[in-house]
């Protein structure tokens, strides 16, 4: 009996404030003074009276919510007596409670003070709205209640959970509260309720961050990553990240000031998962994004500088990476931030943004973006034509890399496809120095990635179709070597000086199981075959496979000279020849070159690669069909009396063969007219006479690779017959030859001395070769002061 009278005690006493709704005590009846607490998303009303005594305050509270509500007497939770009423089973209660902080609040009981309010009616969810009435002493005694004073300005906060399912105490957000200073007059009618907070700091948090992680952002990346060549890319995509940077540290610090004790580990645990989750990921942001910004201006300064600096050549570079971690946590917070106020509508526009980027990502790479980023502007220049040896941008690439180069940084050019271009306002998103290391040169084989720069330990990189796009944009209007009439139209035999014309595999003939000869045909043009290979040096064409797209652009040396009726020429011109000297009764006419072949030679060498294109056009046995585009590249002027000395690699000889065909015309008509007088010029006629040494050292693995002996290997027997001899050839390999010496040594300081009496009397040195040999071979050179260096 005793116990049972314990425990109905103990219940009468825990539900003197809890009763239910349909009970006859339930007292709904609005107090007479009125004041409209918050009419914005939240409809808050305040009813109160005073009794006659002046010793009780009889209050309402209307809400249009369902879940916990709370009104309490302070400015803000620091310090506030707070009214906290809270739903369990659709049975209001109320705790009378004090807060000193942040997180769910004490009640009075649990603190050592006394609960001071009563009940008196409610009632809850009817079409959507709660209200509750109770009473209170105007100052009870407790020292965790704030006194009412009739007549005065009273200060309230007030709040409610987020969503209906709070209906117990729980973080309420930043949205859902509110403070008001009140005039507490109890004079029957409608009292001036004055906003205090609109908590504008949370909006200004809020805004600032979903503008700057939700747009701004998405922004700067398009501008980094879409228009890298643009020369005010970096400052404007550096601004808008530091601005993205301060605005969201800035604001960060302003949420914090209006309660730092939520830093402190035991408020800090108390938090909802979701603002945990919000705080933690801002702490780790500010970190990185400080971090990145630093890294940010020097990577800036690395990008600009024309000091060599292969660290920002790194694919991807940390920068990126970093960059993108960034970006990453910055969505994670400002998503972190809606979920916490339940804001849908910034949610879907914050999807839609990152939607849209998403969609512009996918036609970057595609290249359907390539109008949108152009940021070049293409100015009216007059086209103006270099000839032979009037090429100004030889002269800067061969000059001294010393500090006069950054005096001249302002005429940073290059050639793509026989056009000047300006790269003076262009950022390299490798680094500017890059531009250094190409002043002046030829650059279409590291566009296409065929090749890497000599200089650097990278891998070759193909690219885009934006980066040909852009260098379209930057192009001055200068042209080089325009004159060189080479296509002849079949139907009209109108002159075409260059071809972007679909011509069919024809012929396939190997010379090696990994090098063979392949003729293109094309029904509409022929080329001419009488040009020299003082025209013909240096050019090359460019070909691609029109059936598979997925197969690599590349870049391949005109090779008139090994076309099956110039090979037939040389060796009806060497039988003439030696009948001539012999005096022999000539049986046939003298030999003629025909004007016009049909069929285009390049001589291939196979390399296993993905996508590569040399193992696919080894491996056609369709006679496919390819783009060819050209002829291309700076022809080399050569004056009488030059030394011009040819270094080269295995499958790097194919650029010299011409101009060695060409020598070897020409020691035929030196021969004859040395024996016979100007009565024999016009038996072996080279038309363009000009008269100098050519040097040539070839490396190859063995005899199998000297492509074109015919041509070398009889120029070699004719040197003799010559005053002044024209041709040297020193080869190095593991075999033998009958025709000219052979080392076994690398190509070295003490190789070039032994057969090159003074290197500083050579006109050009040319090299062409695997991308290490030329790198080592050039350096080699510059170290013994030479710079007049042409890397094929």
């Amino acid at each position: 009996m005793i116990n049972l009278f314990i425990l109905s005690l103990i219940n009468v006493i825990n539900c003197q404030n809890r009763f239910y709704y349909h009970d006859p005590s339930n007292d709904i009846t609005k107090p007479r003074t009125h004041a409209k607490i918050s009419d914005s998303d939240t409809h808050f009303d305040f009813y109160f009276e005073f009794t006659q005594d002046k010793k009780e305050v009889i209050m309402f509270i209307e809400i249009d919510k369902i879940s916990y509500f709370s009104l309490g007497l302070g400015k803000s939770m620091s310090d506030a007596d707070l009214w906290v009423f809270e739903i369990y089973d659709n049975v209001i209660t109320v705790n009378d409670s004090y807060c000193v902080k942040h997180g769910k609040p004490p009640t009075d009981i649990s603190s050592g003070g006394t609960d001071d309010l009563q009940l008196i009616g409610y009632y809850y969810n009817q079409n959507g709205k709660t209200g509750v009435k109770f009473k209170r002493l105007v100052s009870t005694g407790d020292k965790y209640d704030k006194d009412l004073v009739e007549g005065e300005a009273v200060e309230f906060i007030w709040a409610h959970g987020k969503t209906e399912a709070n209906i117990t105490v729980s973080n309420h957000g930043n949205v859902n509260r509110g403070s008001v200073l009140l005039n507490f007059t109890d004079n029957g009618g409608s009292n001036d309720v004055i906003i205090v907070d609109e908590d504008n700091t949370y909006y200004i948090h809020k805004w600032t961050n979903f503008v700057c992680w939700g747009i701004a952002s998405d922004f700067a990346i398009i501008i980094g990553r879409y228009y890298k060549t643009w020369g005010y890319r970096t400052y404007l995509h550096g601004f808008l990240f530091i601005l993205i940077v301060t605005s969201s540290i800035t604001t960060a610090m302003m949420m914090l000031s209006t309660d730092w004790s939520v830093l402190e580990w035991s408020n800090f645990k108390e938090q909802s998962i979701k603002n945990l989750f919000h705080i933690i990921i801002f702490m780790i942001v500010t970190i990185f994004m400080i971090a990145q910004s630093i890294g940010g201006i020097l990577y800036n300064y690395m990008l600009t500088t024309l000091k060599i600096n292969q660290k920002v050549s790194l694919k991807p570079s940390i920068h990126a990476i970093l960059g993108s971690v960034v970006y990453t946590l910055g969505k994670l917070q400002i998503i972190a931030g809606l979920f916490m106020d339940n804001d849908i509508r910034l949610m879907l526009i914050l999807g839609a943004v990152f939607t849209t980027r998403l969609i512009l990502e996918i036609l970057y790479r595609k290249g359907s973006l390539v109008n949108l980023v152009m940021t070049g502007r293409r100015e009216q220049h007059f086209n103006k034509v270099y000839e032979d040896g009037q090429n100004p941008l030889l002269d800067i690439n061969n000059s001294e890399k010393d500090d006069s180069f950054v005096k001249k940084s302002s005429k940073l050019w290059c050639i793509y496809k026989n056009q000047v271009v300006d790269l003076s306002q262009m950022i390299h998103p490798g680094g500017n120095y890059i531009w250094k290391l190409i002043q002046g040169q030829d650059v279409t084989r590291y566009i296409l990635g065929a090749y890497t720069l000599d200089s650097l330990n990278i891998q070759p990189y193909k690219h885009s179709i934006y980066t040909l796009k852009i260098l379209e944009q930057y192009i001055t209007g200068i042209q080089i070597n325009q004159n060189l009439e080479f296509f002849i139209n079949k139907d009209n035999r109108r002159v075409i000086k260059q071809l972007n014309e679909t011509w069919k595999l024809n012929t396939i003939s190997p010379y090696t199981d990994q090098i063979a000869y392949f003729g293109f045909v094309n029904e509409k043009y022929q080329f001419k075959n009488t040009l020299s290979g003082l025209q013909t040096f240096g050019l090359y064409f460019l070909i691609k496979s029109i059936e598979n797209t997925s197969i690599s652009t590349r870049q391949y040396t005109m090779v008139l000279s090994m076309t099956q009726q110039r090979i037939k020429y040389r060796k009806d011109l060497s039988e003439i020849f030696k009948k001539i000297l012999s005096l022999q009764t000539l049986q046939k006419e003298i030999p003629k070159e025909e004007e016009y072949l049909f069929e285009l030679p390049l001589i291939i060498k196979r390399y296993q690669s993905k996508n590569g294109f040399s193992s696919f056009i080894h491996n056609d046995n369709r006679n496919g069909s390819y783009s060819i585009e050209g002829p291309y590249g700076n022809n080399i002027f050569i004056e009488n009396g030059n030394h011009i000395v040819c270094i080269a690699g295995g499958t790097g000889l194919f650029p010299f063969l011409d101009i060695l065909e060409y020598q070897l015309k020409l020691t035929y008509h030196n021969i004859l007219i040395k024996q016979f007088g100007q009565d024999a010029v016009q038996i072996i006629n080279p038309r363009l006479i000009k008269n100098f040494k050519i040097t040539l050292f070839l490396a190859i693995n063995s005899a199998d690779d000297l492509i074109g002996k015919d041509i070398y290997f009889t120029l070699l027997s004719l040197q003799s017959q010559l005053d002044t001899p024209n041709f040297k050839m020193i080869v190095k390999g593991n075999f033998k030859l009958k025709e000219c010496e052979i080392i076994t040594q690398r190509f070295n300081t003490q190789v070039f001395k032994t057969f090159i009496n003074d290197l500083n009397a050579v006109s050009n040195f040319f090299i062409c070769g695997p991308p290490i040999m030329n790198f080592t071979t050039e350096k080699i050179l510059r170290d013994e002061g030479i710079n007049n260096i042409i890397v094929l």
